[in-house]
């Protein structure tokens, strides 16, 4: 190949690399599919935002060790029918088997979703984009999931199965019913165990993280020197 050739060859992948990460490298970093969990099944799930009323609650989180490292892009959730559109979403760090203070370790944003029941089974698929680019999750590494409608009759669904299909988890689902002001609303505990054990399904999308990109990026740099240097 022409050594001038070769170097536009590379330039060209490096800009299409930094111009367009998401479509190019999306990745599910956590998954567990609610695979035919029939509406209603478990009152304790339910999950809603009144935090600043006295039902306090109660507000849910499941635990994920993602499979792939990199920044949030979006997250999918299952359960029943909301009558709300807004949602509470936050991602905490881990603290002994619980979630940990998410203004420290992790982040929280207020999103809009609508559900789809496409099978008509009673249970509704729910997305919204994370466009912060605020919080990147690593491989290995627990993370807490929580998400919470602004209406009360909300409940997230129960996944079926052993496992999640892709990545894992450590610790079942817990729940906080905390009232704020007098101890910083349910986000912040305390956190125990909900009826009957169990998790939740949802889904977590991540776009590799920039150094990730900037190593590849250099690797083609090399390249074209090395091409460059045995032509002359």
């Amino acid at each position: 190949m022409n050594v001038n050739r070769a170097l536009a060859v590379a330039v060209a992948l490096l800009v299409a690399l930094f111009l367009a990460p998401t479509a190019l490298a999306d990745q599910i970093a956590f998954e567990w599919l609610p695979a035919d969990v029939p509406a209603g099944a478990d009152a304790s799930a339910v999950a809603h935002h009144e935090s600043r009323h006295a039902s306090g609650g109660p507000v849910l989180a499941d635990d994920f060790n993602p499979a792939v490292s990199g920044r949030v892009t979006s997250v999918e959730w299952w359960g029943t029918s909301a009558s709300s559109t807004s949602w509470e979403i936050t991602f905490h760090g881990d603290d002994n088997g619980k979630p940990d203070d998410y203004r420290t370790t992790g982040v929280q944003h207020v999103l809009t979703a609508t559900g789809t029941d496409a099978d008509g089974d009673g249970i509704y698929h729910y997305s919204a984009d994370w466009t912060w680019g605020d919080f990147t999750v690593t491989s290995g590494t627990t993370y807490w999931f929580s998400v919470a409608n602004f209406a009360a009759s909300w409940e997230w669904a129960h996944p079926k199965g052993a496992s999640p299909s892709v990545g894992t988890e450590t610790h079942g689902a817990v729940v906080s019913t905390g009232v704020s002001p007098i101890d910083g609303g349910p986000h912040f505990g305390p956190w125990n165990a909900i009826t009957g054990g169990g998790d939740f399904a949802f889904r977590i999308n991540v776009v590799p993280e920039p150094g990730t990109l900037a190593l590849l990026g250099l690797g083609l740099a090399g390249l074209g020197y090395a091409l460059r240097r045995r032509r002359s």
